[in-house]
């Protein structure tokens, strides 16, 4: 067969997949919705994202003609990131006409839904330990916010305090095997230290998340910073309810394979600092056109690795 065949039979089923991905999403959140469990409902919507993102490498084949030339690894980047942006735009269209339940926008638009994606492009780039323990992490912490699309189906009330322990298992037993597969690639490295408690002193905090999550509230008449570290969970905190000092205030907020919501006042100057990180989001979502109070600045010092962080 000789290249052009191949290049087209490759495109071919890449549309296959991309459109199928499509029908079969529709077909679970507009009919399964109200005949299937949560349970069945979530992995068969996560089932049609993997195809989609499995899609995307293969017309990357299809128009990758030149390799020499030019680096396949970047070019079928370049390509994923496009067709997540056409997805992402299509879903939302979807999701405001109503042509898919906008019960489910909440679900798809969330951290764990990146965490995921970003999992399953690993898994398709032939990087399955950090894929499979991601895409677990977002199907785990996925689960539990359908509980909130399905009242009394599913008992998640403490579904993440008691059963994160299976997500540690699961990425001992992933790096075990790759370990014993391949073990002249690992070596070892020192231990990192990570306080246990999460304290909020006179405004000030000091919170650490690992493989679980919380809501957090600021009473205190002035928020004074500090520092978040969420590492496979998720945190939400509001700020709305207290108040900033006068000059700058420094906010600390890492996530790793990990989400964190701060709700913040539309009237606070806050400015982002994006340190670092990878296959990650920041941003400030409020409303741009309010007044904003020049007497006090909140300045985000964001590091996001796999994950998302987010100021509403």
């Amino acid at each position: 067969m000789n290249t052009n065949k191949k290049n087209l039979l490759l495109a071919i089923a890449a549309i296959v997949l991309m459109v199928g991905s499509g029908a079969l999403l529709e077909r679970t959140v507009n009919g399964f919705h109200y005949t299937s469990s949560a349970l069945a409902v979530i992995s068969v919507s996560l089932l049609a994202v993997f195809i989609y993102i499995l899609g995307v490498p293969l017309i990357g084949r299809s128009l990758q003609r030149e390799r020499t030339r030019r680096p396949y690894g970047g070019f079928n980047s370049g390509l994923q990131f496009a067709f997540l942006l056409i997805a992402g735009g299509l879903l939302l269209l979807c999701f405001n006409t109503e042509l898919l339940n906008p019960v489910w926008k909440r679900l798809f638009f969330s951290w764990p839904m990146l965490l995921f994606v970003l999992g399953a492009i690993h898994v398709c780039r032939s990087r399955f330990t950090s894929g499979i323990i991601a895409c677990a992490a977002g199907y785990f912490f996925l689960m539990e916010k359908a509980a909130r699309i399905y009242p009394g189906n599913l008992a998640f009330k403490q579904f993440v305090a008691t059963y994160w322990p299976g997500l540690i298992i699961l990425a001992g037993i992933l790096i075990l095997l790759r370990i014993l597969a391949a073990p002249g690639r690992f070596h070892r490295r020192g231990n990192r230290e990570t306080p246990d408690e999460n304290v909020n002193s006179n405004g000030k905090i000091n919170y650490r998340f690992i493989f679980s999550g919380t809501e957090q509230v600021i009473l205190d008449p002035v928020f004074r910073g500090g520092t978040i570290e969420v590492t496979f969970g998720g945190l939400e905190l509001d700020l709305r309810r207290t108040s900033l000092a006068a000059g700058d205030t420094f906010l600390y907020v890492k996530a790793l394979f990990g989400g964190v919501e701060i709700t913040a006042p539309g009237h606070w100057e806050i400015e982002i600092h994006s340190k670092g990180g990878f296959a990650g989001g920041v941003c400030d979502s409020r409303a741009k056109n309010v007044d904003k109070d020049p007497a006090g600045k909140l300045i985000v010092i964001a590091t996001s690795t796999f994950g998302g962080i987010e100021i509403k």
